[in-house]
């Protein structure tokens, strides 16, 4: 970390000549060091030496060199960026990963009233080990594109639509029938009140595909499925300084060769923004969904949760920010019928994190962070206590 800050010192001096384009392309380098007390999440009933574990922490040391690109052209604005990580452990070093993070996105308007996003990302990171059991790492490759548009029918109402597909490969071999593939299209219909608040219907249709079978009995099993969904959403600006915006659907999922693991049932996520004062913000969002693959990948869970973001601006140097988060995971099946068992399950998950922010000047940021979480289940074993903390230094050209 010292050496990281004499670079920015080094380097401060020259950071214009890197400014291209006005600010629209913009280089960094970062380095961050994460002591994290329980690696693997294991219960607190696990001994980590019976199971060959020195122990349960470990501190790893990630560098990261990216750019990030924000160009308009004309009524056109395109926007890119790309991250390389690369982190390293001090014991578990099995643990070591290259990975990335990359994402190219055209926002695309034609005349006063045709209008959307064109874009993909793709990510590289290990899965977290508080979605699966094991000491195996599993490297994960997300990829996703997508294409909406949005058309002003009148001054009052608007039609938008948009196709999406998410592949997500599995780099455990053990765990390759967990990779899917996911396409959905929705069309919303708005109406568009005088002072820019809508409300509307939408509807969306997504099919899952999990294009690696697993075998039963000797034979392949397809665990795909068709998703239908139909709902309200609503875009709202209560008074100048609060915002809420929602949307409640009814789902039905049906898998094609599995019935018992069908779901008909309603979702909801409401997310409100009340910002007072210059300095301080505080968002909340409450939300029932299921099967959110950027926690559980392809489980079939019910997730039931609320979560408060508040953000302080101490200074014009130094923000403060934090996460509260409980949710509750209902395990109502999975489609998967080797790697099943988890019926019936219910998880309990609490966290707690801080995030401090110092800018001593324009080309340099510090970060420290804390994180303190508990799971909780009436399964055993899955249950697990963590710490996270780390220190990052930042240097934008």
């Amino acid at each position: 970390m010292g050496a990281a800050i004499v670079a920015a010192g080094l380097l401060m001096p020259v950071t214009k000549a890197f400014a291209l384009g006005d600010d629209k392309l913009k280089l960094f380098v970062e380095e961050k060091i994460t002591h994290d007390d329980n690696v693997f999440r294991l219960s607190k009933n696990v001994d980590p030496a019976t199971i060959g574990l020195p122990s349960r922490g470990d501190t790893y040391r990630t560098t990261s060199l990216g750019f990030n690109l924000d160009a308009p052209v004309s009524r056109q604005r395109f926007q890119a960026g790309l991250t390389w990580n690369n982190t390293r452990y001090n014991q578990f070093t099995g643990l070591d990963l290259t990975g990335h993070e990359g994402r190219a996105i055209w926002l695309w308007q034609f005349g006063n009233d045709l209008g959307g996003q064109l874009g993909y990302t793709e990510t590289f990171a290990l899965a977290s080990f508080a979605n699966i059991q094991g000491r195996t790492p599993d490297p994960l490759k997300t990829r996703q594109a997508f294409f909406n548009a949005a058309f002003l029918v009148t001054p009052r109402w608007r039609l938008q639509g948009g196709l999406n597909r998410l592949e997500q490969t599995n780099g455990d071999p053990m765990r390759r029938t967990n990779d899917i593939d996911i396409v959905n299209t929705d069309l919303t219909v708005s109406y568009i009140t005088p002072a820019n608040n809508s409300v509307g219907l939408t509807t969306r249709v997504e099919d899952g595909r999990f294009p690696n079978r697993e075998i039963v009995t000797g034979s392949p099993f397809d665990n795909e499925y068709r998703q239908y969904s139909a709902g309200i959403v609503a875009d709202w600006t209560i008074t100048g300084v609060s915002h809420v915006s929602a949307r409640a659907d009814h789902v039905n999922r049906r898998y094609s060769h599995l019935p018992q693991g069908d779901f008909d049932g309603n979702t909801v996520h409401v997310e409100y923004d009340w910002k007072p004062t210059g300095k301080f913000s505080l968002a909340g969002l409450v939300r029932r969904d299921i099967s959110p693959y950027q926690d559980i990948q392809s489980s079939f869970v019910l997730v039931e949760g609320v979560m408060l973001r508040p953000t302080l601006s101490v200074t014009e140097k130094i923000d403060v920010s934090g996460i509260l988060d409980y949710s509750i995971w209902y395990f109502l099946g999975d489609p998967g019928l080797v790697s099943g068992g988890t019926s019936g399950r219910t998880d309990r998950v609490r966290s707690a994190t801080v995030t401090v922010s110092y800018r001593p000047a324009r080309a340099l940021t510090l970060l420290m962070s804390a994180q303190h979480e508990i799971r909780t289940s009436n399964f055993p074993f899955v249950d697990y206590v963590v710490n996270v903390a780390s220190i990052a230094a930042r240097i934008t050209f």
